[in-house]
């Protein structure tokens, strides 16, 4: 009776070492199934999209302003009168015809018109007409991306009729522009036929909120 209960547990013992051998592959065949399993879930977006926002507020306030305007000068010339008419190049003219825009759509023009030509006496310089060729336009900072404005050449007689000189589109001219008079661009013509004296002319130049 012994003797049989021992060879049983002994073919017992077998029986579950042969088990555990042959477990071996099954564990592993499981063990890499779940291994693919994680892989593939791991798979995910590998792009995103997003927005970037950022507001700019014009003052309500805000103005399109004229910052500035030229001075001009022709020096000292000997009085016209020989045989021919003359037409003297202006010695100074001191500043652009400059516009600030601080981001009002509306666009904007400049005009300018100019009284006679007139000295201490009261006694005009007949015939005299002022001559601005086309300046240079530039914006006042590197890379303004606005539409630049335009700027026109123009002669002034003295009548007081108004010239549109420089003009900026809607949406356009935004920042600050200048518009800039070489001294050789700048003339005075005059007939022969004139008193001496020191002659004088106003120049009035006009913002206008509007395009031309």
């Amino acid at each position: 009776m012994t003797r049989k209960l021992m060879k049983a547990a002994l073919l017992s013992g077998a029986a579950a070492l042969a088990l555990g051998i042959g477990a071996g592959p099954a564990f592993a065949a499981t063990t890499g199934t779940s291994s693919a399993s994680a892989s593939d879930s791991s798979v995910g977006p590998t792009s995103q999209t997003t927005q970037t926002t950022a507001e700019f507020d014009t003052n309500p306030n805000a103005a399109i302003a004229l910052d500035s305007a030229p001075n001009i000068g022709f020096g000292a010339n000997a009085t016209p009168n020989g045989k021919i008419d003359m037409t003297y190049s202006a010695t100074t003219a001191d500043n652009p015809v400059e516009v600030s825009n601080p981001g009002l759509p509306s666009g904007w023009n400049v005009q300018v018109k100019n009284s006679p030509f007139t000295d201490t006496a009261g006694d005009t310089l007949k015939g005299a007409v002022l001559s601005l060729g086309e300046p240079d336009v530039a914006a006042a900072n590197t890379g303004n991306p606005s539409t630049a404005p335009t700027a026109a050449a123009f002669k002034l007689d003295g009548t007081g009729t108004n010239a549109v000189v420089y003009s900026a589109a809607a949406k356009g001219g935004l920042g600050i522009w200048d518009a800039n008079y070489g001294l050789a661009e700048v003339t005075l013509a005059v007939p022969a036929g004139q008193l001496g004296g020191t002659y004088s002319s106003t120049m009035t130049w006009q913002l206008n909120d509007t395009p031309q």
